[in-house]
């Protein structure tokens, strides 16, 4: 028999009790504290890795944002506020937005990473907090939150129609010791949560979904009394997300070495697992807290808005200096990485970002202007 990894080998003990819910072998899959996908030492989130965000492609993203954190200040008077990451990974998003702000801040700004898995954070840079549960951070305090990929990361079912029954599709092992799907009749609140977005699904058509979406967006928007939400993710509205002939197979994916596959039971632990989040969902959510939409959109358009063409990289190439051959490549690889944010056809034009206000002006802010 072929070697099996310490993951799988527990994830077989679970299974001779019975089948497993996808979303609990998912669950596993990333978060288990010591085999799961999120818990290795290495970086996957890189050019070397699976799969890059828009903060690993170019130094931009975090130049547009920081401009961001300078117009949220602004609007809130001076008073002590915080810089929140939420699902930071590594830390390199939010260590960026703070070296770019670096020395032109108040003191009573703080600036904060939080991540289920804060194993490959390097030490604490700065004055940057890193903590491993939203739920203790300080209440009160006005709070711009930044949420880059992060619902995509959640566990979620695979529900699939079957003439009048919806069926979740859980994981068992075969005889021959591999891992295959198996359907079992549907909780009634995966039918009751189609129903509330108005979604009856086609005869063989696939969905994911993660309860949790909604929950976790209105239990953090109910901290802060006076807030700014910017959510970057893969994602639709309900009317789009759940079209039965464009996404008839849903959306769940894995990734591994910048490859996407559908085998989402192969090797657990050893690749990403993620879907498209429904931003119906963050949007009710966050209005049940008092929040106003302010944007929803794409993030090229976004990005565009608050200014990201300011920095150097966009520059015409004829006003860089170069010292050398090797120094031009490396500039025109860094320039070429901080288009790709911008252009169409590019992840910039998949991304999708949500900007939820509460207590805040809803109108006059930067990034409005891609709506116009």
């Amino acid at each position: 028999m072929e070697t099996r990894s310490p993951l799988y080998l527990e994830i077989r003990k679970l299974l001779q009790y019975g089948d497993l819910r996808f979303r609990d072998f998912m669950e596993l899959a990333l978060y288990h504290p010591e085999y799961g996908y999120y818990a290795r030492s290495a970086n996957p989130i890189s050019p070397e890795g699976d799969y890059v965000t828009a903060g690993a492609i170019s130094p931009v993203f975090a130049f547009a944002l920081s401009k961001l954190v300078r117009e949220f200040l602004g609007r809130v008077g001076g008073a002590p506020s915080l810089i929140v990451d939420i699902g930071c990974g590594n830390g390199a998003l939010i260590q960026e937005i703070q070296a770019n702000l670096e020395g032109s801040l108040p003191s009573n700004v703080s600036f904060w990473g939080v991540d289920r898995a804060l194993g490959r954070v390097g030490g604490v840079e700065g004055t940057i907090r890193y903590i491993n549960d939203a739920g203790t951070l300080p209440a009160g305090q006005p709070a711009l939150v930044i949420a880059n990929e992060l619902y995509d990361a959640f566990p979620f079912a695979r529900l699939v129609q079957r003439s009048e029954e919806l069926h979740e599709l859980w994981v068992r092992e075969t005889a021959d010791e591999t891992l295959e799907w198996q359907e079992h009749e549907a909780e009634s609140a995966y039918g009751d949560y189609l129903a509330g977005h108005g979604v009856a699904l086609e005869e063989g058509q696939f969905a994911d979904i993660s309860l949790d979406w909604g929950a976790a967006y209105r239990e953090l928007a109910a901290r802060f009394p006076t807030s700014l939400f910017v959510t970057f993710d893969y994602g639709h509205p309900a009317d789009r997300l759940f079209r039965g002939r464009a996404r008839r197979y849903g959306t769940a994916a894995a990734y591994r070495g910048h490859q996407v596959s559908r085998d989402l039971l192969s090797d657990p632990g050893e690749q990403d697992l993620t879907a498209h989040i429904n931003f119906t969902d963050l949007i009710r959510a966050g209005e049940v807290e008092h929040h106003t939409t302010l944007y929803f959109g794409r993030q090229a358009r976004f990005l565009l808005a608050l200014g990201i063409t300011e920095h150097e990289l966009f520059r015409p190439a004829d006003e860089i200096a170069s010292g050398g051959l090797a120094e031009a490549i490396e500039q025109l690889d860094a320039r070429q990485a901080a288009q790709r944010l911008v252009l169409p056809d590019g992840i910039g034009d998949e991304m999708r970002v949500l900007v939820q206000a509460r207590n805040l002006p809803t109108t006059g802010w930067s990034f409005q202007r891609a709506q116009i």
